[in-house]
């Protein structure tokens, strides 16, 4: 399947170029992006290797407290050099967790990762000094890109915009390419692909890696987007969101992870000024999909567009 056709890409890159004049609220289409991201790295790992893993806050946490101390401490930054800085630590986060947590299998695996996110947390939450705590990490400043100001909201929608662009059709790329191929191969039968040749772990690990990558660039965005670095970046609540968001959309499709992402931002910004507990409807609206939808949202696509081959993307954690 190819799934980085022009055709489906540039429809992406429209709706991305009008939304801002269809929902006159930036900040919030700019978390969209954001979320985005988080659920295209996290469906590398569902989607194409068959891996659920519960510590996506762990790099997005990793990728936010790097580039805010860089930008809090560190003058004149410029602001591609916070983001490479966040995808490195992003990645090294993801390297060592994927690493050991694929010294277990199934669910042991997916406890490891669940593990090293709460770590994360508890690490966040004791170096005060360092992150600020429950407090956050404050004065996370916004750079010039180019020498155009960021600091206007629409401004700074753009930007992400792009950037999420650019890292969403790497990532097609990728998934296109011969290493996405044995990533698949690793998802329905892991036996087989190590039989005739192919070091599935290190596969694996560089999977991981990737994920982290991308991780820690929407946690520099959104260290940006908002000034701080809160605690909740590497809360074990937003890996269950992302988890979330992913499974929403349909993580058989790599698009389906930003349809997720966009009804998951939007849903809760609006459900949340109408009720109090509105995460309960947006918990019925959840498992209404899974139950109703086993390919997500995007399974509605599919179901409109027959002739359009689709790729199943069985929950096995390893």
């Amino acid at each position: 399947m190819n799934v980085a056709r022009p055709g489906a890409f540039l429809v992406l890159v429209a709706l991305v170029a009008v939304a801002p004049l269809v929902v006159h609220y930036p900040v919030l289409l700019t978390q969209a992006l954001i979320f985005g991201l988080l659920a295209a790295a996290f469906n590398l790992l569902l989607g194409e290797l068959g891996f659920l893993s519960f510590g996506q806050a762990t790099f997005n946490g990793l990728g936010a407290y790097a580039a805010g101390l860089l930008l809090v401490h560190v003058a004149h930054v410029p602001i591609l050099v916070a983001l490479l800085v966040a995808a490195l630590c992003g990645a090294g986060g993801a390297l060592v967790v994927g690493a050991l947590s694929m010294q277990g299998a199934g669910v042991y695996a997916v406890m490891l990762t669940f593990a090293f996110n709460e770590l994360a947390f508890y690490l966040a939450f004791q170096l005060r000094d360092l992150t600020g705590g429950d407090n956050g990490l404050r004065g996370v400043v916004r750079p010039e890109f180019i020498g155009i100001s960021l600091a206007g909201e629409n401004a700074y929608y753009y930007f992400v915009a792009a950037v999420f662009l650019v890292v969403f059709y790497a990532l097609l790329r990728l998934i296109d390419s011969p290493f996405g191929h044995v990533l698949r191969a690793i998802r329905e039968n892991e036996p087989r692909a190590r039989a005739i040749g192919y070091d599935t772990r290190r596969f694996k690990v560089t999977a991981f890696t990737i994920s982290g990558a991308v991780s820690g660039i929407a946690g520099a965005a959104y260290a940006m987007l908002y000034g701080f670095v809160p605690l909740e970046v590497v809360n074990f609540d937003t890996s269950t969101n992302i988890v979330i968001m992913g499974l929403l959309g349909g993580t058989g499709s790599p698009y389906g992870a930003i349809v997720g992402a966009a009804i998951f931002t939007l849903l809760s910004d609006r459900l949340s000024r109408l009720w109090a507990h509105w995460p309960l409807l947006l918990g019925i609206l959840f498992c209404t999909v899974v139950l109703t939808l086993r390919g997500g949202v995007i399974e509605i696509v599919h179901r409109l567009r027959p002739s359009t081959p689709r790729r199943k993307a069985p929950l096995r954690s390893g």
